[in-house]
């Protein structure tokens, strides 16, 4: 055991030093396994290796001063170490149009498990199916009850702007959100050419009621905001200033 327990301890400790140059995670390790007896560490690799779940932890500082980042040369260190391929080339079965002739990937990709977690805050259930648009909130001219399909949350919206969907935020947040000059728009486009572009339909932002009655709030509060303009006219003056120019 005394032989096979030294390898698995280099290994371990080989691998966390090529991820972790500044060797804190392998000191780590070092320290738990110097504490174990040869039937402790039996045990303890034994049920290490029966459960899948079970992993080498390997702790990092994202924020810190860069030293202990997580780097992808580091993480191909390790591989070559443990003689695993990152790159391999991936067959795509389900974009062919014939089972029997896969798609290949062209170039070799990077392959691995992904671990995506659902978010909590899904409008997925709430989601329905509206045959009319009649019904809209009067301040914010956002469609309600009946005719509400879904709802767009805020943890959703968040994860659009961080993958960069702006596209598809301002689709969700314009024509089919509470800008009905957009969604007007949007329909006759669809209705003449049988086809729509988002750039076709675009308005500023004083079609936009929410932000109009946010800033209103505000402004009512005695807070001047930047959500329709950095000046401090009233929506009427810089409308009749725009229109003037």
């Amino acid at each position: 055991m005394t032989d096979k327990r030294k390898k698995i301890e280099e290994m371990i400790d080989k691998t966390l030093l090529c991820m972790d140059p500044t060797g804190i995670n392998a000191k780590k390790y070092r320290n738990t396994f110097q504490k174990m007896s040869d039937v402790q560490f039996k045990k303890w690799i034994e049920a290490f290796l029966a459960d899948e779940k079970s992993n080498i932890r390997l702790d990092i500082e994202e924020f810190g001063d860069g030293s202990r980042t997580l780097k992808f040369e580091n993480i191909e260190k390790a591989a070559d170490y443990l003689g695993i391929k990152l790159f391999e080339n991936v067959y795509l079965p389900h974009v062919s149009s014939n089972p029997n002739r896969p798609i290949r990937t062209k170039q070799p990709v990077l392959v691995g498990w992904l671990n995506i977690k659902r978010t909590q805050q899904l409008a997925s259930k709430k989601t329905g199916l509206a045959l009319s648009d009649d019904n809209r909130d009067e301040m914010t001219g956002a469609v309600k009850g009946d005719a509400k399909g879904g709802t767009m949350t805020g943890i959703e919206n968040e994860l659009l702007a961080g993958v960069g969907g702006y596209d598809i935020l301002s689709e969700i947040s314009g024509a089919r959100g509470d800008n009905v000059m957009e969604y007007d728009n949007m329909l006759k486009s669809i209705a003449e050419n049988g086809q729509v572009k988002l750039a076709d339909i675009k308005t500023n932002v004083y079609d936009k009621p929410t932000l109009l009655a946010a800033d209103m709030y505000f402004m009512a509060m005695g807070l001047k905001t930047d959500l329709i303009s950095e000046s401090y006219y009233s929506v009427e003056k810089v409308k009749k200033v725009l229109d003037n120019q």
